[in-house]
């Protein structure tokens, strides 16, 4: 941070303090009190490479003109019964700010624009109202910048803008596209309860601080491709009415989308989730796509809901991803993916064909009391362990030498050698047959339950081998 500080104040004595040949012209000093009267008087306020000194605050506009010029200290207003006007546009750029800006229940009726302008004090547009385009594109905000429960009705553009300080836009609303592209968040922000109408774009967005958008509604599409989030992030109860694009983007600490609400395409293909990631209860209304991505630090999808398909094709889990009791109603497709530690799909339903084909279960694959309806794909898969107990299916491709070990229970090996029968994999009934019997035979007490054993073997290999106690 110290470095970052550092280099930004070398900026700023590079831009204001080189001489006249390199910038054509010195920057000149605007007090803030002759902006204030613009605004007051409902001017064009335009500005190129300046420097302004003094506050830029609301409160100012309850003044007369003359009064803003003639007073030269802030004096303190009685509460306003309504937000205050600003009947100026706005445009400002190249230029800093040494004052604090406090723009609070003010409503901008035309374009308000500053690019490329440092904000060095604390800067506020609390519960304010931007009624036509709005940019801060490549400013810099030095300390706090809180812009909580305002209104964009026109674009919001924050494009490549730097927020050094903690930042809200908690509640904020905006009316048309919200870009944020290239932003940098170096402290904590907030998006909590925020509504973004038409499209948010949060392309390579660097999220330093943690990220809040708790409860936030994206009523179009919502575009976080490639963005990093270095720490906590939560999207919990975050309703994305429209198509959603992670593509790519890196998680390295906590991702919290649980109870999430995707109405369309969800797509988090190449995703990096490098901190533990959770979805429980996410209900993703059309197609999720989680293709190539990496879950080292383990992810719940408990009780979550998939409306069509979800594929998580050729994706890496480092620890248990915990997919109880969800609910697959489309193709679940698991191919080629890589389970480090346990799979847990107890409980889960599966409507659609699944497809676990090519996939590596290195520790143990819970499948038990699982439904599956239509087929389910296990071909030139490794398993080391699996639980099939109550679990139910009609067609299971699944060939008896991908696994290493079956949890014991007789209704799984009953079902499992009927399915290869079915298939007329003559093989694979066989050696689930007497692996079957050997679990048999290692779990009974002593010798004298041998006839049982032999009975229970004539029922499974369909012989007369049976030899009964008195019998040759």
């Amino acid at each position: 941070m110290k470095t970052l500080v550092a280099i930004i104040l070398i900026s700023l004595i590079l831009l204001f303090a080189v001489p006249k040949t390199a910038l054509g012209e010195s920057p000149s000093i605007v007090s803030a009190d002759e902006i204030m009267v613009k605004i007051r008087l409902g001017l064009p306020v335009e500005y190129d490479k300046v420097a302004i000194k003094g506050n830029l605050t609301s409160e100012r506009l309850g003044l007369t003109a003359k009064q803003i010029l003639r007073i030269p200290f802030e004096v303190k207003m009685p509460p306003s019964d309504g937000p205050m006007q600003a009947n100026s546009s706005i445009v400002i750029r190249n230029s800093i700010i040494y004052g604090r800006v406090d723009f609070k229940n003010t409503v901008f009726h035309k374009p308000v624009i500053f690019e490329n302008t440092f904000f060095v004090e604390n800067t506020s547009f609390e519960n304010s109202t931007f009624e036509e385009d709005t940019a801060f594109a490549h400013s810099m905000f030095m300390k706090t910048a809180s812009f909580a429960d305002s209104r964009f009705s026109a674009k919001a553009n924050f494009l490549q803008t730097y927020f050094n300080g903690s930042s809200s836009f908690s509640g904020t609303q905006f009316g048309d596209i919200a870009d944020f592209s290239l932003a940098r968040f170096y402290s904590d922000v907030q998006f909590a309860s925020s509504q973004f109408v038409y499209d948010a774009v949060f392309g390579e967005t660097d999220f330093r601080g943690r990220a809040n958008f708790i409860g936030s509604l994206f009523g179009q599409s919502a575009h976080f491709n490639k963005t990093k989030f270095e720490k906590e992030t939560t999207f919990e109860k975050a309703n994305f009415a429209g198509a959603v694009q992670f593509f790519g983007p890196v998680f390295n600490s906590t991702a919290d989308f649980i109870s999430a609400q995707f109405a369309e395409d969800a797509s988090f293909n190449e995703a990096q989730f490098m901190g533990p990631a959770f979805f429980a209860g996410a209900r993703f209304s059309d197609l999720a796509e989680f293709k190539d991505c990496h879950f080292p630090a383990g992810v719940d999808f408990k009780e979550s809901d998939f409306g069509i398909d979800a594929t998580f094709c050729n994706t890496s889990f480092g620890q248990q991803a915990d997919f109880t009791a969800s609910n697959f109603l489309g193709f679940a497709d698991f191919c080629g993916s890589n389970f480090a530690c346990d799979a847990d799909f107890s409980n889960s339903g599966f409507r659609g064909p699944a497809d676990f084909s090519r996939a590596t279960f290195s520790e143990k694959i819970n499948l038990h009391d699982a439904q599956f309806r239509k087929n389910v794909h296990f071909e030139s898969s490794k398993i080391n362990k699996i639980n099939l107990t109550q679990t139910r299916y009609e067609w299971l491709f699944l060939k008896w030498n991908s696994i290493n070990h079956l949890d014991f229970d007789d209704g799984a090996y009953q079902t499992l050698i009927d399915n290869y029968k079915k298939l007329q994999w003559q093989t694979d009934s066989s050696d689930c047959s007497s692996t079957y019997l050997e679990a048999i035979v290692q779990a009974a007490p002593n010798d004298s339950h041998l006839w049982i054993i032999n009975g229970i073997r004539s029922l499974v290999l369909g012989t007369n081998s049976s030899s009964f106690p008195g019998q040759i």
